[in-house]
Formats: C-alpha cells, sequence, structure tokens
C-alpha cells in the first residue's frame, strides 16, 4: 500500500506549493503525487487551452525538482468535460457543443464528448502535460455522459444525428428524450442506440487522449477515474475496453473507481465505501491497477472526521485497492502544516493500511454472491417514467452486509437475483444458478416466471399487485423465532408514489411460506416470502418486498435473512453476524487452502455486541462462544480457517444439523 497526493496548484502560488508538497511527502511517506490545475471550488469547467499551456510549464519545472525527491510525477486532469454547468463570462466559455440533458436545455460550461472539435481539444491538453514529463495522466470523472448539473444526457444535437444515423430514420430531440424512458421494444431499442452512441463518442475521446500522449512518451501510464457500475451500464460502457483504449494497451488497465461519501456517514453509507469499489473491481480484470479515491467534500474536517476517513481508507484496501489517492486538503493552496491532525493520522494509518493489504492478499471476498449480469439498462423496465428511473438501484448491496450477511460481486453458493438481472442472464447460466441457493426479488421473480421458470422457482404470477394499505406479517417461526408474529413496514405509500408494485405470487404447495401481507385490520392480502426446493436439487427464496431501509433494517429482518441464508446452503454458509445491530462482515477467503480474514466494522455509534455463526473457524478469538463486542466505528480484522469436516466451527452443532 502507498499513497498518492492529488495536489491543486495555483498558478500564482506554485513555488511556495511545491515546497510544501515536498514536506509532506517526506513527513508521511508519499512517494506518488499527481498535480492538478485550479479547480472545484473556485471553477469546475474547463480551462481554455492558454492556461494549460501556463499550467504545464509550470508543472515542468515541478516535476524536475520533485522526482530529485524521488517522487513519480503525474497530472490529475481535473476538468476536461466539466462536472458542473457554470454559468461564465463568454470569454471563459469554449467554442464547443454543450452537454444537453434530460430538460433539452443545453448547458453553458460542460461540453459533449461526442464534438470531434472538444475530442481535439481534450487531446492538445493532454499532450501539453506529457511534454511536460508526466509518468501518469488520470482524466477525472467528469469524463461521463450523466450528472452533469442534469442526471442523464446527452440529447445535443450531435447525440441526436448520430441516433437517427444508427437507426435509420429522423427522431428530434424531444422523441428521443421520451423513447429514452419508454419501456416499449422500440423505446428500448432506440435507448440502447443512444447508450451506444454516447460510448462511442467517449471511446474516439479516449483513442484521441492515448495517442497524443504516447506521441510524446509510450511508457506514460494513462486511466480514467470513473463513477459507479449503474453509471457506467447508462452510458453503454465496456469498462475494459474503455480503460484499455485509454492505457493503449490489453494488458494494462489503470482505473479509480468511486470511493464512497465524501462526509461523515454511517451504516449503509459507510458500507458503500466498500461496496462500491468492490463491485467496480469485480468488473475488471485481474491484475488492473486499482487507485482509491479517499475524499471529504468539502475539504475540511467540520465536514469529514478523522475516523471516518481512516475507515475509508481500510475499507478501500480491504476492497482491492493498491493505492490511495488522497483528496484531502482543500483546492485553495492553504499549506498542509495547518492540517496537522490530517497529516498525523497519515503518518499513522499508514503502518495499519500495509498491514491489511498484506493480510487481504492473496483472498478473495466471499458470501451471497450479489451478480451483475451487462445489459441490464437496454432491458430496464421502468416503474415511473422519469430519467432518475433510469439508474440501476443496487439496495441489496448496501443492506446484505447490514444485516450480518458478507456478500462478494461473483457467482457463490448462494447468490441474489435483482430485477433485469435475470432477463439478461442465459440459459445455461440461469439453470447453474437454479441447480444452488438462490435468492429471488420482486422482478426478478416476475421474469423468470415471464421466461418460463416457474416450476423451478415454485410460483407464477398472479398478474395482480398489492396497491392498498399493507404491512408484511412475519408467520413461520423455525425462520422468524421469537420476532414471528411481527409487522414489518412494506412502506405501501412511498412505494406507490415511486410507481413500485407489490406483486403477488401463487406459490407451489410445496412451498415454505414465511411472510403474508396484511392490510390495516389485519386481514389476509396474499403469501410474501416463500422458499422452495426444485427438482434441481436447488433452494429457492423469494421476496416480493421491495428491497429497502424501511423494509429492511430491522432486528426481525436480520435474524430472518441469516436463517433463510443458512437454509439456502444447506447450511454450510461461512459466517454471519447474528444479535448484533449494525455490524458489517467483509468475509475474504483464498481459494487454495480456505484460510482467510473477517472484518467486522461497527456502522453505528452505539457500542454493540454479536454472535458468530457460519461454517469457519475463527482464530485467535476471545470467546469460546464466538460472542463479541465492538465499539462505535470499530473495524476488526480476524484471521480464519475452514473448519476440518466433523470438528467444530462457529456453528453450533445442532445447527448444522438441521
Amino acid at each position: 500500500m502507498s499513497y498518492i497526493l492529488r495536489a491543486v496548484i495555483h498558478e500564482d502560488r506554485w513555488e511556495t506549493q511545491l515546497k510544501d508538497i515536498i514536506w509532506l511527502c517526506k513527513k508521511v511517506g508519499i512517494d506518488e503525487v499527481l498535480l492538478k490545475e485550479q479547480c472545484h471550488q473556485i471553477l469546475m469547467s474547463p480551462f481554455p487551452l492558454e492556461k494549460h499551456k501556463r499550467m504545464a510549464q509550470i508543472y515542468k519545472l515541478m516535476f524536475t525538482e520533485l522526482k530529485k525527491e524521488k517522487i513519480k510525477c503525474g497530472v490529475n486532469i481535473a476538468t476536461i468535460v466539466g462536472h458542473v454547468d457554470c454559468k461564465l463570462n463568454k470569454d471563459k466559455i469554449l467554442p464547443y457543443e454543450k452537454f444537453t440533458g434530460f430538460s433539452l436545455k443545453p448547458c453553458d460550461s460542460v461540453y459533449c464528448i461526442l464534438d470531434p472539435k472538444w475530442q481535439q481539444y481534450a487531446a492538445q491538453v493532454v499532450a501539453l502535460y506529457a511534454k511536460a514529463g508526466a509518468q501518469t495522466i488520470m482524466i477525472d470523472d467528469d469524463f461521463r455522459s450523466l450528472n452533469h448539473s442534469e442526471s442523464i444526457g446527452c440529447f445535443c444535437n450531435i447525440h441526436v444525428q448520430k441516433v437517427c444515423e444508427k437507426a435509420g430514420k429522423k427522431i428530434s430531440a424531444r422523441q428521443l428524450q421520451q423513447a429514452v424512458i419508454s419501456n416499449s421494444a422500440n423505446g428500448k431499442k432506440i435507448r440502447k442506440i443512444w447508450m451506444d452512441s454516447n460510448f462511442e463518442g467517449q471511446l474516439q475521446a479516449a483513442r484521441k487522449i492515448e495517442r497524443a500522449i504516447h506521441a510524446v512518451d509510450k511508457n506514460i501510464a494513462v486511466g480514467l477515474m470513473n463513477s459507479g457500475e449503474s453509471a457506467h451500464e447508462l452510458q453503454g460502457r465496456d469498462m475494459t475496453r474503455l480503460l484499455q483504449t485509454f492505457s493503449g494497451s490489453k494488458d494494462f488497465i489503470l482505473s479509480r473507481p468511486l470511493g464512497g461519501s465524501y462526509e461523515d456517514c454511517l451504516h449503509e453509507n459507510l458500507i458503500d465505501m466498500h461496496q462500491g469499489m468492490a463491485l467496480s473491481i469485480s468488473r475488471l480484470p485481474e491484475g488492473a491497477h486499482i487507485i482509491s479515491e479517499v475524499e471529504n467534500w468539502p475539504h475540511t474536517l467540520y465536514n469529514k472526521s478523522l475516523k471516518i476517513t481512516d475507515i475509508q481508507m481500510k475499507l478501500h484496501i480491504l476492497a482491492g485497492a493498491q493505492k490511495n489517492s488522497l483528496n484531502v486538503f482543500d483546492f485553495l493552496a492553504s499549506p498542509y502544516k495547518q492540517e496537522m491532525p490530517m497529516v498525523r493520522l497519515l503518518q499513522t494509518a499508514k503502518k495499519d493500511l500495509q498491514n491489511i493489504q498484506k493480510l487481504r492478499s492473496g483472498k478473495n471476498p466471499n458470501g451471497v454472491g450479489l451478480l451483475w449480469e451487462s445489459g441490464q439498462e437496454e432491458k430496464k423496465v421502468l416503474d415511473k417514467k422519469t430519467a432518475d428511473n433510469l439508474l440501476i438501484e443496487r439496495n441489496a448491496d448496501r443492506l446484505f452486509p447490514l444485516l450480518g450477511i458478507p456478500t462478494c460481486f461473483k457467482e457463490s453458493d448462494v447468490n441474489f437475483l435483482s430485477a433485469e438481472n435475470a432477463l439478461c442472464c442465459d440459459e445455461t447460466t440461469l439453470l447453474r444458478l437454479l441447480k444452488k441457493g438462490l435468492l429471488l426479488d420482486a422482478k426478478a421473480a416476475r421474469f423468470l416466471c415471464g421466461r418460463g421458470y416457474g416450476n423451478l422457482i415454485g410460483c407464477s404470477y398472479t398478474g395482480k399487485n398489492i396497491d392498498e394499505v399493507s404491512a408484511e406479517l412475519l408467520v413461520n417461526k423455525k425462520f422468524n423465532a421469537s420476532f414471528t408474529d411481527n409487522l414489518l413496514p412494506t412502506d405501501w405509500m412511498r412505494l406507490s408514489y415511486l410507481g413500485i408494485a407489490i406483486p403477488l405470487f401463487e406459490y407451489a404447495k410445496e412451498c415454505q411460506i414465511i411472510s403474508v401481507y396484511v392490510n390495516d385490520e389485519k386481514k389476509y392480502l396474499g403469501d410474501g416470502i416463500a422458499l422452495f426446493e426444485n427438482m434441481l436439487g436447488g433452494r429457492i427464496c423469494i421476496i416480493p418486498s421491495h428491497i429497502g431501509k424501511w423494509q429492511f433494517a430491522h432486528k426481525s429482518r436480520a435474524c430472518q435473512m441469516s436463517r433463510i441464508v443458512q437454509w439456502l446452503s444447506r447450511n454450510s454458509f461461512p459466517v454471519l453476524v447474528q444479535n448484533g445491530v449494525n455490524i458489517a462482515p467483509f468475509y475474504y477467503e483464498c481459494g487454495t487452502n480456505g484460510n482467510g480474514i473477517l472484518a467486522l466494522l461497527n456502522t453505528g455509534l452505539d457500542t454493540e455486541s454479536f454472535e458468530l455463526t457460519g461454517s469457519i473457524k475463527i482464530e485467535g478469538f476471545s470467546d469460546k462462544n464466538n460472542k463479541g463486542i465492538l465499539a462505535p466505528l470499530e473495524l476488526k480484522i480476524l484471521k480464519t480457517r475452514r473448519a476440518e469436516p466433523g470438528k467444530q466451527s462457529c456453528t453450533n452443532k445442532k445447527e448444522r444439523n438441521k
């Protein structure tokens, strides 16, 4: 593990900043620096080429001194497309096609990646910094086709024309806008063409950027700072292909996935710091070079504490990052010595981070497989026809760990298949999953019924939904324990507003019913969660309830889901956290010898007791009954090994024999 400092350089203060950077690097042990132009806290739009020419000359002087100190030098192009639309004077607006969002109103200072003139500008910018002596050039995450003050895009004239050419017919910007959010077959076809056009523009720009850099020096590493997988999918991105295009090689990928919260956070938002990065890494080939995003926004301890920053760095290393990139000092050229608490944190944390990386090395995440199939955006069925509804929702990614269930983003012995994933899986994949333990959300179950797999998941869709006052009643004592007869909210009112239905299924007589839906007078409305064992030997769980915080962040649900996962795994699941609140497990295991590590994070502000169950053996655990206590925001890492056959593990014998 090593640090990368991201430092914003001001044209009038660079000499002072240079001394400051060298001091910080020596003080903390930072061996790589990415310089970037004045940005964000002053201006979030791209600079004219003349400004970049001046900055390149400054960087050249800085690189000479930094290299003398054996500090690796690079450039982070902070704004190349524009992060958000800034209302600027005409002299600061560049003469390129403007990004146009869902409102169909062009931005003032965010530009269209598909514009050949903008692409040429981007190539000229990066060439300047290559000539200045950069060893690495990273393009910032404003290189995207969404979230530029508006949620999605681009609907500019160039994009509309490109879609028309591909579709073979005349389509107006308004017609394109409406087609993108349509659930019709033709609408989805146009949506796919639009996404492909977006991605083609990004590939074109990446290719020109790479060629401009490597025409100067073939040894410069080129990478991209990027968003999460839902955002990639909506842009039509194949991230491996895009990153390879930036690097100019199929053998080298340099990526900085999203890093999670920019401010203090708890619970599921803290879990996001691990899961977002872990999902992105899982979608890339082995051997990809991953740096993390450790950032506070705004850059002040009033917004994000040292404690949360420390946890974030550790979670990023656990997720698989090789280096932590630091965006933790302001962009205003303030001296680093004014932020000594942060400096001291970076000093003291480095050894712990290196130890964590050593423990994590050679191990892969294990747990419930939260599957991701390509092509979901193309087939997505919108609950409500709005731009925001286009993004794929992944609530299980953060909620399952919160309930004490470790997860991974690969196929496992127990898997979770959500929504459009069920439409994207081919028959071979589906049949393989149906032979294992499989959790299905409402849409996935509906889609599988529609594809003719109802007999293998134990249900058929009635065509009816719950559209009235409702709650979920827990009815099966084997799976709900002392929480049997408890109620859980369906959040029916909010779901109704969002256009999300709770479907009613007709279950096979062999199914075990775990919950039912009732109205406000406790009268039966329909069956809820059901368990089924199919003819292939697979075990299936159908969850009709919406998987959200309101429905799932409950002790009764944690107990229920833990028992369901154990049943799905035939009591062979590696580890579960029980009888604890807000304690998230992250489990990593070596594929050759079964040795692993278990990271336990208390995501809340209360001291919490907990109990571990499962098929693995916890080494060095102080309590023989596998009970423990975690302080608020405490991260504990334990060594594990697979229990020998017939030997006691952290699951008691009675539980294993069920």
